[in-house]
């Protein structure tokens, strides 16, 4: 297990409170996001794996996604940042700042959000979507 039990824990709560979506199973994101060229992040796949698209303090958007946060799949927001930003977007899009602008985990493994109001200004969330889940999972 790559998150780990406690966050594991964190994230069980959280998600008894707001709902889960459906569950993903990893061969089914991988042939999806293949078609994008993306390459899913282990922790990414475990997440969606468990909870499928759902709110933890953070939203996270596959498909099939809690209602919470709507039927937007990450499928259609990789493919509208990257119609927006081109190759800047180099990962799965899972989410968005409120604002439009893009939240993705980059190639590299980080978490990043173009900021549209900063001259597409690239911002580091978080090192990885483990650090994400890990400062904005309810304890």
């Amino acid at each position: 297990m790559a998150l780990g039990n406690e966050l594991v824990a964190r994230i069980e709560r959280t998600v008894d409170f707001y709902g889960p979506g459906r569950p993903i199973p990893a061969d089914e994101l991988h042939v999806r996001l293949h078609a994008l060229d993306i390459v899913p992040d282990k922790d990414f796949t475990e997440f969606v794996g468990r909870w499928g698209g759902c709110f933890v303090g953070v939203s996270v958007h596959a498909w099939d996604n809690a209602e919470l946060i709507g039927r937007e799949t990450c499928i259609e927001l990789t493919m509208g940042a990257r119609d927006a930003y081109g190759a800047l977007i180099d990962g799965v899009v899972f989410a968005d700042d409120g604002s439009g602008n893009p939240i993705w985990i980059a190639a590299d493994g980080s978490v990043r959000l173009v900021d549209h109001d900063n001259a597409n200004t690239v911002v580091r969330l978080a090192a990885s979507f483990r650090t994400l889940l890990e400062e904005n999972v309810d304890d």
